[in-house]
């Protein structure tokens, strides 16, 4: 049985946390492209991952004495809340205009909050579980940055085709962890 800070997991959390940067990228790579776009989105994608994880860390321990008795179970409908969050994003995907540079400004502040938001939740489990966020933070963001890049340039060509079934795969993977951690208990 895994362990939700073995590197397995920790790897699998970063990748479903990935999937939302991933298929936000091959949206907007399937418009027009703009000088600097690619460095923007990852950059930007795998910073806010990061940042969003330790903030929700943070949020998670100051609240830790009164989660601890039911510590598996939060980390179960958590990841659970978030993975059906990406089912239901995949589901009902949102419309972009495509003539516009979304990598720029408070846009791209915007949405690299919105595909980071889930991190949040995570960086709370890891703080009920016990665990330290660096690792992890380090590793989502990473993976959140370079599937922004990959999604990017693929963008044109896998839109159609697998745009939502990414949603579904991070959602997957989302829940395969949620339900580790319940059986751990």
């Amino acid at each position: 049985m895994l362990s939700l800070d073995s590197p397995f997991s920790i790897l699998l959390l970063a990748l479903a946390l990935g999937c939302d940067a991933f298929s936000v990228s091959l949206g907007i790579g399937s418009g027009e492209r703009f000088k600097g776009q690619s460095f923007r989105l990852g950059w930007h994608f795998g910073l806010f991952q990061s940042l969003l994880t330790l903030a929700g860390w943070s949020a998670g321990r100051v609240s830790l004495q009164w989660l601890s008795y039911w510590d598996h179970w939060f980390v179960f409908l958590v990841l659970s809340g978030v993975a059906l969050h990406a089912f239901y994003e995949a589901l009902y995907p949102d419309k972009r205009d495509a003539r516009r540079d979304l990598s720029r400004g408070w846009f791209l502040v915007s949405l690299s909050l919105a595909v980071s938001i889930d991190a949040l939740a995570v960086g709370v489990v890891l703080a009920v579980a016990e665990i330290s966020p660096w690792r992890p933070a380090l590793t989502i963001g990473a993976a959140a940055g370079l599937m922004a890049l990959v999604g990017l340039h693929l963008g044109r060509r896998l839109r159609e085709a697998y745009g939502r079934a990414m949603e579904f795969a991070g959602g997957a993977l989302l829940m395969y962890v949620a339900f580790e951690a319940l059986l751990k208990a």
